[in-house]
Parts: C-alpha cells; sequence; structure tokens
C-alpha cells in the first residue's frame, strides 16, 4: 500500500494549510514573552518549520528555559498536542468557519489551531482563560475584526464541544479510504499507508493512541550510582510530578517533562541520563565488552555513547562521533557529568575519519524518524517519501563507510528508529550483496528479549503495541582476515 510516487501534497493529502516553508519568516509572538502558551506557540511553528527536532527544541529554545518547570511542563503538552492534532483542528477550524479558515494568515490559524487544542483536549484549562488569550493574541497578529472571528469560533467550539469530538472520529470504510484515515489519524496519506502497511489496517485505533497521545519520557539510572531512591528524592523535592520504573527495563525510569529540562535537578550529580528503552536495546544488541574499542557513529546527543561507556568500563574507549560542533558539545557535556573519561568525543563525518578502527561500530544513521511521532510530532508534517528516498540513498553509503572502520572478526550495527523498509530491511540487503566480508547475525536472545527479535532476525520493537520508540536494528560479523 505505501507508495512513494504518493508526494501528499494538497490540504487533505498533505501538510495542513499554513504549514510549510513559508513558517520559516521571524515573526513576532502574538502571544508576548514569558509565558507557556507564548512559548508553545514559538516551539509549534519552529518545528514544522524545520528547525530542529520538537525534542530537541527544548534544550535551545531561549523563552522556553526562562520558564518555571510546571509551565514548561504546559508549553510542551500544548505544542505537540496541536502538532499531533493539527490536521483534526484545522478541519475543525474550516467548520466553525464555514471554511474560511484557511484564508488567515498564519500566525491566526496557529492562534486558533492552539486555542481549540485548548478548548478541546485539555479539560484542565479554563475555557475562558484558553479563549481570551487567543483574543488577545489575534489582535496582536491581525485586527479588531479578526480577534472578533477568533472569539466567535473559540465560543462556539465551547458550546458545541460534544458535536465537535465526535466528528473528529471520522468513520473510515476499509483501508482505502485514506482521505477519512487522514483526518482521524491527523497525518499524511502517505504515513497512514506506511503504518498500515507494517501493523496492519485493524491496529489503526492503537496506531492513534501511540502517536496521537503524549509518551512516556524516560531516564536511564546509570549503573552502580544512586539509584532509584534518590531519583524520587529529587523529583519529590522539586516537585516535578510522578516516578514509574518501566516493568520490563528496572533501569528505565518514566518521569514528566518537567524533570527532563534544562537545569532539572536530575542533571545535576551523574545519576543517569534521557534515553528511552528501544535505544538500550540497540547497545544490547551491539554487546560492547570490557577493555573494547568501540565507534558510536552519529553520537550527539550521547546517550548511547555513555551506555556503551558503562559496557566497556575505565579501560575501554568510545569514539562519539557526530559532525555538528554544538551537538557534539552535549555529548561532552554528558560525559563530564557522568565522569566517564572513556568518551573521546571526535567531530566529523563518517565518511571522512580516516583510519580509526574499532572493535564494534554502532551507525545508528540519520532517518525519517517515523518511530518517534509521539515526542516528534512535527515529522509527519515535515517528512515526505521522497525525504525517505533521499534518506535511503544516503544510509547505504554511511552504512558502507561505517564497516570500513570494523576490525577483522568485529560487530557492526546498523540502526534507525523509523519504518520504511527502504531504510530499514533494503539497506541491510544492499549492503550484504556489496560487502561479502560481512555476514548478517541474527539477534541473540540472550542479549535481546526474544519479542523485540524479528523473524528475520533483526532488533524490532512494534510501538503501537509495546509503548516503546519504534526502532531497527541489524547486526553483522566482518570476517577474519
Amino acid at each position: 500500500m505505501y507508495n512513494p510516487a504518493v508526494t501528499g501534497r494538497g490540504p487533505r493529502r498533505g501538510r495542513p494549510a499554513g504549514v510549510g516553508p513559508r513558517d520559516r519568516r521571524p515573526l513576532p509572538n502574538p502571544f508576548g514573552q514569558g509565558q507557556a502558551r507564548a512559548v508553545a506557540y514559538d516551539l509549534a511553528r519552529r518545528a514544522v518549520a524545520g528547525a530542529d527536532p520538537f525534542d530537541q527544541l527544548w534544550h535551545s529554545d531561549p523563552g522556553f528555559l526562562q520558564l518555571a518547570p510546571r509551565d514548561r511542563a504546559l508549553a510542551i503538552h500544548l505544542s505537540a498536542g496541536v502538532l499531533r492534532h493539527l490536521r483534526r483542528l484545522d478541519a475543525q477550524a474550516r467548520l466553525l468557519t464555514d471554511g474560511k479558515s484557511d484564508e488567515l494568515s498564519d500566525a491566526v490559524q496557529w492562534i486558533l489551531r492552539l486555542g481549540l487544542f485548548q478548548v478541546l483536549d485539555c479539560d484542565r484549562i479554563p475555557a475562558h482563560a484558553a479563549v481570551s488569550t487567543a483574543v488577545d493574541a489575534a489582535k496582536v497578529a491581525a485586527h479588531q475584526g479578526i480577534a472578533g472571528l477568533v472569539n466567535a469560533v473559540l465560543r462556539r467550539a465551547v458550546r458545541e464541544k460534544p458535536q465537535l469530538v465526535a466528528f473528529s472520529n471520522v468513520e473510515a470504510t476499509g483501508p482505502d479510504d485514506l482521505g477519512a484515515w487522514t483526518d482521524r489519524l491527523s497525518m499524511p496519506e502517505w504515513l497512514v499507508s506506511l503504518l498500515f502497511d507494517r501493523f496492519g489496517v485493524d491496529a489503526a485505533s492503537r496506531i492513534a493512541r501511540w502517536a496521537n497521545n503524549p509518551p512516556a519520557y524516560y531516564f536511564r539510572l546509570a549503573r552502580g550510582g544512586a539509584g532509584l531512591s534518590r531519583l524520587e528524592e529529587l523529583v519529590a523535592v522539586a516537585g516535578l510530578g510522578t516516578v514509574r520504573p518501566h516493568p520490563d527495563f528496572p533501569e528505565y525510569v518514566a518521569v514528566s517533562t518537567a524533570a527532563l529540562t534544562s537545569g532539572s535537578p536530575l542533571f545535576s550529580e551523574p545519576l543517569g541520563w534521557v534515553q528511552n528503552p528501544a535505544a538500550g536495546l540497540v547497545v544490547r544488541l551491539l554487546d560492547p565488552q570490557p577493555g573494547e574499542t568501540v565507534i558510536d557513529l552519529f553520537a550527539a546527543p550521547g546517550g548511547k555513547s555513555l551506555a556503551i561507556a558503562e559496557c566497556v568500563g575505565p579501560s575501554g574507549q568510545v569514539l562519539a562521533v557526530d559532525k555538528s560542533e554544538s551537538r557534539l558539545q552535549r555529548v561532552l557535556v554528558n560525559k563530564m557529568r557522568m565522569g566517564f573519561e572513556q568518551i573521546l568525543p571526535v567531530m566529523g563525518d563518517v565518511t571522512g575519519l580516516g583510519q580509526r578502527p574499532g572493535s564494534r561500530v554502532l551507525a545508528d544513521v540519520p532517518c525519517s524518524a517515523l518511530g518517534t511521532l509521539p515526542k516528534n510530532p512535527e515529522v509527519r508534517w515535515t517528512k515526505t517519501p521522497a525525504d525517505v528516498d533521499r534518506l535511503a540513498r544516503s544510509q547505504r553509503i554511511w552504512l558502507a563507510a561505517a564497516s570500513s572502520h570494523v576490525e577483522p572478526g568485529g560487530v557492526l550495527v546498523y540502526s534507525t528508529c523509523t519504518f520504511p523498509p527502504r531504510e530499514n530491511e533494503q539497506v541491510v540487503t544492499a549492503f550484504l550483496s556489496g560487502n561479502p566480508t560481512f555476514r548478517f547475525e541474527p539477534a541473540d536472545p540472550s542479549l535481546v528479549p526474544p519479542r523485540y527479535i524479528s523473524p528475520e532476525g533483526y532488533l524490532r520493537t512494534v510501538p503501537p503495541d509495546d509503548g516503546l520508540d519504534g526502532v531497527f536494528a541489524a547486526r553483522f560479523r566482518r570476517l577474519p582476515s
């Protein structure tokens, strides 16, 4: 069903109206400064403009970093919610304006989206607060007449909330009724088709729950560190929400978004680092051993490098390679905080590293990131089938380059956080056909729990069912000389 020829253009098939390159222009924030709605407005617009992945914007947005922890959590909730439900919110705006909302300026459309999301999806936010702040913002972004329209639309939404919520549950007649599914799942047609190919149309409701609801954010506890009790203490003292260990991976603890933002007390000591359990499974598949030299390509922000460093210990070495100086700085900060002297940050591109051999090499390559839809909701609007094809071509080059750094008898792991076969299985097949000195090694159940091993022997998570990020990984062994 997935067809790369489907480009997804137009108001129903591709990006919603007002989302695209024209959003790149810097405009004054109509909500002002220093409060959660203003930051949510900025984060959502920056994310769809492709500034940075949504879950990385927290670390760079000045307005966000100035907010109190509780307001940070609200800003993330509002901006991520609007990005997840953007197509549905636009459809509801058209219904409430007799189709005129598409003619509004980009700024006013974003104001309406934020207002509608609060009114229809945020029961803890008083409706009058959502309406009044949106109206005030519309006065700044446009004029009194437009502010009156926003006021009328949102007040009508308050009155007709049950009907509007029912409207969002679009009935679809079958897997080929992509127009209805795009509205129901708030995704472009090509992505709906891809997800149905991967998980089946009968999984539509599970896909929706996974992709369109807030994700669990995880903190990985360091081995031999202060542990869960200290984490619980820090979170409780700072009033940063709840703590919930993962039932299958006790070293991973779900915490609130506020607990993971810059300045959190969790980063005041070497307690651990931010990482989804799915990323930890990739390191398990790599299986680093004490004393080894391991090369972690595309390493920033460094979560896998930290996990590898624990495995190789102080007698080993981890070359954490990334071509972005700013992102590599985050690797360095994490290294210093955790006291892992065995991590050596290296700025460079995988295709130009020179002679740097490693016992094990991890190529966790850039990808379409569709396996992270809950925490990066913007990728459904910023990625296209053309991006998948472009990335797949680059991934073949990167994997071939990564293989040149594997010592004879050493291990190479290729991983992504996405679903398209072009970025996963087809890259593996092409690599093996062109590199006879490598053989594929099926995932070992002693390293990776069997539920995460595909029939072909790949590491593969199933996010609609297991709640983890969507990852794919393949392990290879270089033949001895």
